[in-house]
């Protein structure tokens, strides 16, 4: 039976050598591999590297190496920089994706808004390669990295994607994993959501005054329904002047960069090497301390919500976003949320405090199973509601609108701030 060739030492040291003085390249010179002309300059750097060491080994410094082992050295950094570079950037310039998800090497899925299928064109060599992939995306993001101290990570791409990504043991199905969230519903206010039949120009005037009217706003719905997108909408009705502080837990909210009297703040998680969490909780009662007019939290599903409600109870007016699968439902689990803090409250109490908010905003993402095969329609809203009042544990909603989508219509179930949004320049409709 013929042997085995297997990489010698030399081969193996070299190949490390080289591909650590490219990695210092590329990050001394900040080359962005998700473009062209950073490919390019890899390409060039990657040769300029190669024939450094070799010449270094001519002079004793290394050992040698064959034509071929530098040939195929090259290949593999090409490969592993350049190859990946590409594969990243079709995924991330892909105008029809909203989700990429890598289950393992082989197994890639992607979300295009109206269904999720397996691209099998888009694979990987092994999980090693997958590993590369990420570690090159997380070049971009300072302070983030995937290894055995940090196996899983959160981080925000410099294009606004959401990285999700995790490494055995973590992931129990033995490969790395991630998922990469695009948000993709093009709408930056909230005209241009009416002009994708998010809702009605009826019920965009109206949300636009209870901003102005600084009223206290909860967006819910389940996952992918377009929650984000319309607290940025909502926030680009806030006044130039009104201080507005954003708290998040993963960066995604694109305020800080549009407003003019805007901050953000971003949690961490607790570092390997000894740096204190800085939790969501935390920096929303921070942001109480910096006078804000208007306080948005990015979404509550913990402790922060008791510190978000205890802002908007002490005349902070607050935005956040909730999962839930009814407006009622988000209200719900708003109080259970605050149940999770330090305040030690009961359950009638934390229900007490869910009476600050005056409205809440439910989107969805239908899904139609008529040809055997689950498909999503468009994202729309559905339920626009004002919270009347709370006895006990039962919650009394007012549907301000009937309809979903561009079809949500006016009820004349006029709320009890329907004085603020008059001064705030709102005409009900006849």
């Amino acid at each position: 039976m013929a042997a085995v060739a297997t990489p010698n030492v030399a081969s193996v040291e070299a190949a490390e050598a080289v591909r650590l003085s490219v990695e210092r390249a590329l990050a001394r010179e900040q080359v962005n591999l998700t473009s062209e002309q950073g490919r390019s300059r890899t390409a060039q750097i990657i040769e300029q590297e190669i024939d450094t060491f070799h010449a270094e080994a001519l002079n004793g410094q290394h050992a040698e190496l064959s034509e071929h082992d530098l040939a195929a050295l090259a290949r593999s950094l090409r490969d592993d920089f350049i190859g990946l570079g590409a594969l990243a950037e079709r995924m991330l310039s892909d105008p029809d994706a909203q989700e990429w998800m890598v289950n393992g090497p082989k197994r890639v899925f992607r979300d295009d808004g109206q269904r999720i299928e397996r691209v099998p064109d888009v694979v990987f060599a092994d999980d090693r390669q997958v590993r590369s992939f990420l570690d090159r995306l997380l070049e971009q993001v300072e302070g983030k990295r995937l290894d055995r101290i940090t196996p899983r990570v959160e981080a925000r791409l410099p294009d606004g994607s959401r990285l999700t990504a995790a490494i055995p043991p973590i992931s129990s199905n033995g490969y790395t994993i991630c998922s990469i969230r695009r948000f993709r519903l093009r709408a930056g206010n909230l005209s241009e959501l009416v002009e994708l039949e998010f809702l009605s120009q009826q019920a965009a005037d109206f949300l636009a005054a209870c901003v102005r009217a600084g009223k206290n706003i909860v967006v819910a719905g389940p996952v992918s329904a377009g929650k984000t997108t319309l607290i940025n909408a909502l926030g680009r009705a806030i006044l130039g002047t009104d201080r507005v502080v954003v708290c998040e837990s993963s960066a995604e909210l694109e305020l800080p960069s549009v407003l003019p009297n805007c901050v953000g703040y971003e949690a961490r998680p607790a570092s390997a090497d000894g740096l204190k969490a800085e939790t969501l909780e935390d920096l929303v009662a921070d942001a109480l301390r910096m006078n804000p007019r208007r306080i948005i939290v990015g979404e509550c599903r913990g402790p922060e919500t008791m510190a978000m409600l205890w802002g908007i109870a002490t005349g902070h007016p607050g935005i956040t976003s909730v999962h839930g699968e009814s407006a009622e439902h988000a209200l719900t689990n708003l109080a259970r949320f605050a149940l999770t803090s330090q305040a030690r409250i009961e359950a009638d109490q934390a229900l007490d405090w869910i009476r600050e908010i005056d409205l809440v905003i439910h989107c969805d993402r239908p899904r139609s199973f008529d040809t055997a095969e689950r498909h999503f329609l468009p994202r729309r809203i559905d339920q626009i509601v004002e919270v009347a009042g709370i006895e006990g544990r039962r919650m009394t909603l007012n549907p301000l609108f009937n309809g979903a989508g561009s079809g949500l219509q006016w009820a004349a179930a006029n709320p009890a701030f329907l004085p603020d949004l008059e001064a705030a320049g709102f005409t009900p409709p006849q």
